[in-house]
C-alpha cells in the first residue's frame, strides 16, 4: 500500500522538478534570443531524458527499496511528463499571451520562410498556413504541449525504463518468507 501512497506524490515532486528546470531553459532561450532556435530545443530533450532517468533511479532507491518493475518504472515516467506537462503548459500560456504575444507570428513567419525553401507555391503556402494561424493561439500551443508533454515522456519512459529496472531477488522473497515464519 505504501507504494500506491507515494508514487503520485514522487511523480509529482520530480515533474515540479523537471518543470523548473525546463521552464528555466525556456526562460535563458527567451532572454538569449534563441527561443525560436529548433536546434538548441535538443538540450531541452538531452533535460528530459535525464530528468526521467534521474527520477526513475531516485524513486526506485529511495521509495521501492531499490526494485522497480519495468512497468512502474514505465508508469512513473509517464506521471512525471504529466506533471511536467501542466506546468509547461501553463508557462507556454503566459508566454505566449502576457510577456511575448509576437512570438505566434515570429513562429509563422518562420514556419512560411521554411515553405518557401521547400519551394511550395503561393497557393500551398497560403492554405497552409490558413490552417497553421487556426492552431496557432496560446491556449492550443499550451494543449498540445501538454499532449506532446505526455507523448514524448512516454516515448522516453519505454526507453528509460529497460536500464531502470531492477527486479527483486530470489533471495529477497526467501527472507521475507523466513521473516514470516519467524513471526508465526
Amino acid at each position: 500500500m505504501e507504494e500506491k501512497s507515494t508514487f503520485w506524490k514522487s511523480a509529482m515532486v520530480y515533474g515540479l522538478y523537471l518543470a523548473l528546470v525546463l521552464t528555466l531553459f525556456s526562460v535563458i532561450l527567451y532572454v538569449s534570443g534563441l527561443i525560436l532556435n529548433t536546434k538548441v530545443g535538443y538540450v531541452s530533450i538531452a533535460l528530459t531524458i535525464i530528468g526521467i532517468v534521474v527520477a526513475q533511479i531516485q524513486y526506485r532507491n529511495r521509495e521501492l527499496n531499490g526494485t522497480i518493475t519495468y512497468g512502474q518504472a514505465l508508469g512513473f515516467g509517464v506521471a512525471i511528463m504529466l506533471f511536467a506537462g501542466i506546468v509547461t503548459a501553463l508557462y507556454t500560456l503566459v508566454l505566449y499571451t502576457f510577456i511575448d504575444p509576437t512570438l505566434i507570428d515570429q513562429t509563422k513567419a518562420i514556419q512560411e520562410e521554411a515553405m518557401l525553401k521547400k519551394g511550395l507555391t503561393e497557393d500551398q503556402i497560403e492554405a497552409a498556413m490558413s490552417m497553421t494561424s487556426k492552431m496557432m493561439t496560446p491556449g492550443w500551443l499550451s494543449i498540445m504541449g501538454l499532449v506532446g508533454s505526455v507523448f514524448s515522456g512516454t516515448i522516453v519512459a519505454l526507453l528509460t525504463s529497460i536500464f531502470v529496472k531492477k527486479q527483486p531477488s530470489e533471495d529477497t522473497f526467501d527472507e521475507a518468507m523466513e521473516e514470516v515464519k519467524t513471526e508465526e
